[in-house]
């Protein structure tokens, strides 16, 4: 169950809603997420992974897989604090109750329930979460839709302000929000926290079997249209109570008391709603249930994630371990390690929370966070399992160029700000790119400079072509076997018949 993992996106994506056109289309990428998702897991499964940067190192060279693990650090360790204060905020309009008690609050609870009940306490809580925030989603849009008038007249003042054009197909990358932008944007910005990142996989590699994970993928596909449809609507529904005249050009109700958009929501509840018992408390349910799963599964990932590809090898090299694996007692001692690391996660994530109060729009941090980080380790996937030529110094190449770029707008834009904390007109066209489009960018510039710089660095240095297991690239892409196989194979290769054989596949283009 991961639907409400993306539950910060989610809420904060009612006030982008609210305040631009199109809010329906939030809901498009997720068409491109199943098969993303499917052949991630096609791959790690056929090669019996349970650890998504361990790929790179069998595919490509274990410094590629610290690289990618140290990355995956930094990029979730700043979300996990953006989500920590997501709700913090929104219960200081309800309740008046101070950001930093909530977010110190949240971040204990939800640090020590995943350092000691595992990735089986995270699947648990994912399920019950999930209940809540859909039922108090149900809840808010029926009545909230009753309070606007109706289902017709929340469809018409939306479709008078122009918040019903879903096919804007402006082509300047630097709008705001376009068909574009959200679709293909809001696909590519998903995928590496959805296909190719810890949190996310390791639910799905828990499943019994291939075939249980693969159905699991798409059973997701109608809970993220349907979850992400109702906060869409959500902020129509806000947009068609805050904007309704009483004939004469005079709003019927007054505008909203907020401080960020993130908050428009809650005020609402507050305001409309305050009087019915249980509906406030209902709705901070919603929201914090949604942070516990995403906090959660993240500590989980980030302790797997260091333990498995950092500190271990380490110990490896200093021969703590023997060459047998690991002993009964060194796993034991790798429990405690996890858990420790779980909770040192936790106060780094609830320390940085402090700082998110800087950041603006909570959906723009996010979006702008998985984009500039996540496309180059997209690009780095998808070199691996798309592209047999791809080697080691072509994949080193092409994450540094992206995540280049990545930095370069990612600081470009935040330091060329206006005073409503949008980027200039006049800043240079590179940093007034859309945040929905940083993840597209990175990801195509990572791609193409791997791609060409490994066919550049194999003629340039005359190395040998690559023995590459087929194993490691994904069906489709798959060559087919010729007389080039090696008997060496590490990795289990099955066969029509069920069986096992071993091969390395010699690729030069």
């Amino acid at each position: 169950m991961a639907w409400d993992s993306q539950v910060l996106m989610r809420t904060s994506s009612v006030g982008e809603s609210a305040n631009h056109a199109g809010g329906l289309v939030f809901l498009l990428p997720a068409l491109y997420i199943v098969k993303g998702r499917s052949v991630v897991l096609d791959t790690l499964t056929g090669n019996l992974l349970v650890e998504v940067q361990k790929y790179l190192e069998q595919r490509f060279s274990m410094s590629l897989r610290v690289v990618a693990a140290c990355l995956f650090i930094v990029q979730n360790t700043f979300y996990i604090a953006v989500i920590l204060y997501a709700p913090a905020l929104a219960l200081e309009t309800v309740t008046k109750f101070a950001v930093w008690k909530t977010v110190l609050i949240t971040g204990i609870v939800c640090t020590i329930y995943t350092s000691l009940g595992g990735m089986k306490a995270v699947i648990y809580t994912d399920v019950f979460n999930f209940c809540v925030l859909f039922v108090s989603l149900v809840t808010i849009v029926v009545m909230g839709t009753v309070r606007a008038g109706g289902l017709g007249r929340v469809w018409e003042i939306n479709a008078n302000h122009s918040h019903l054009n879903f096919f804007d197909f402006d082509g300047d990358p630097t709008a705001r929000l376009s068909f574009w932008s959200l679709v293909i944007g809001g696909a590519f910005t998903t995928l590496p926290m959805w296909a190719v990142s810890q949190t996310s996989v390791q639910r799905f590699l828990t499943a019994r079997s291939l075939k249980e994970a693969r159905r699991s993928v798409w059973i997701n596909l109608p809970g993220n249209i349907i979850m992400v449809t109702l906060v869409a609507f959500s902020g129509m529904v806000l947009f068609a109570f805050y904007n309704d005249t009483d004939g004469k050009g005079q709003e019927t109700h007054p505008t909203p008391n907020y401080t960020s958009p993130d908050q428009i929501l809650v005020y609402f509840v507050s305001e409309e709603f305050g009087s019915i018992p249980g509906i406030q408390g209902l709705f901070v349910s919603c929201l914090f249930s949604g942070t516990l799963s995403v906090a959660a599964s993240g500590f989980n990932a980030l302790a797997t994630v260091t333990l498995v590809d950092i500190i271990r090898p380490i110990r490896n090299r200093r021969r703590l371990m023997s060459s047998a694996g690991s002993t009964a007692g060194q796993e034991a001692k790798d429990t405690w390690i996890s858990r420790g690391l779980s909770l040192f996660y936790g106060g780094l994530a609830i320390a940085l929370a402090f700082v998110a109060s800087q950041i603006g729009s909570l959906i723009k941090a996010t979006n702008s966070i998985f984009g500039a980080l996540g496309g180059p380790m997209l690009g780095v996937f998808t070199l691996g399992v798309f592209f047999p030529s791809a080697n080691t110094g072509g994949a080193l190449t092409g994450f540094t160029g992206g995540m280049s770029v990545a930095f370069w707008m990612a600081i470009g834009a935040f330091f060329n700000k206006d005073d409503q904390g949008n980027v200039s007109k006049d800043a240079f066209w590179l940093y007034r790119i859309s945040f929905m489009l940083y993840s597209v960018f990175t990801w195509v510039i990572t791609v193409l400079i791997g791609y060409l710089a490994s066919h550049v660095t194999r003629k340039a240095l005359s190395l040998k072509d690559d023995m590459v297991n087929p194993q490691l690239i994904t069906p489709m892409c798959r060559p087919k076997l010729s007389g080039n196989i090696q008997s060496d194979s590490p990795l289990p290769l099955p066969d029509e018949d069920g069986g096992e054989t071993s091969a390395l596949l010699n690729v030069s283009d």
